[in-house]
């Protein structure tokens, strides 16, 4: 239960999915625009980028003016998704080779700007192709959250006080009243198509676990969501 301020009323006409006000772009753009002040003409890298935060962190670097955009996928299909229906600027396989050539190969003349969504090896190898003055914005932990191990951490902390990189976590709640502008923005984008978005859905509460499984092994593009109401959930009910 919830006083009704609590809530706010969607606007039906305002996205060609329910499920794009759920919040995944406001993420992204806060850990770009607020966390790393992204500024035209930086190179950024993206990890985990054929993701639901990924997908848009990297759309969204791309029409705010930056230079070069850069994503890491979990096959080569998902890279070759980046380039072509993403519009990044370069993309790689994170299982072809160490990171750190993959990378230094994408990126010649370094990084300025990291949205992390995986941390592990990807985090090392960007915080050593990192420009001075260098931003990190850390947003996610998937290779932890996948593997169950302990993460080693961003690596060498020289590197770090040498270049004088800057690493931050966030969340998004912290960071709400760029909701607006936000939201503003993105239905700009929405309408003229320089944006897209990639959805997955899976019809009914009973395939919510065999989605979630898939969804951790790096199954899905984009976001992926579960739509109730359908014939399965009404068998369930009964």
């Amino acid at each position: 239960m919830a006083d009704a301020e609590a809530f706010r009323r969607v606007d039906r006409d305002a996205y060609p999915s329910p499920s794009l006000h759920l919040g995944f772009g406001l993420v992204a753009y806060v850990g770009l625009m607020e966390v790393a002040r992204l500024q035209p003409g930086k190179t950024v890298f993206v990890s985990s980028a054929a993701g639901a935060v990924g997908g848009l962190a990297g759309q969204i670097a791309r029409l705010t003016g930056a230079r070069r955009v850069i994503g890491s996928a979990g096959s080569a299909a998902k890279a070759a998704h980046l380039t072509g229906r993403l519009g990044f600027d370069a993309a790689f396989d994170h299982h072809d080779g160490p990171v750190l050539d993959r990378l230094r190969e994408a990126a010649p003349d370094g990084i300025d700007v990291y949205f992390d969504n995986v941390g592990g090896e990807q985090l090392r190898a960007a915080v050593q192709v990192m420009n001075e003055h260098g931003r990190i914005a850390l947003c996610g932990a998937l290779q932890q959250q996948s593997t169950g191990r302990p993460d080693p951490g961003p690596g060498d902390p020289m590197d770090i006080i040498a270049k004088r990189l800057t690493l931050r976590g966030f969340t998004v709640g912290e960071h709400l009243e760029r909701a607006a502008e936000f939201g503003e923005r993105f239905r700009g984008w929405l309408r003229d198509g320089s944006i897209v978005y990639d959805e997955t859905v899976i019809d009914g509460l009973l395939d919510a676990p065999a989605a979630l499984a898939d969804l951790v092994r790096g199954r899905y593009t984009g976001k992926t969501v579960v739509r109730l109401g359908v014939e399965g959930d009404r068998d369930a009910d009964r």
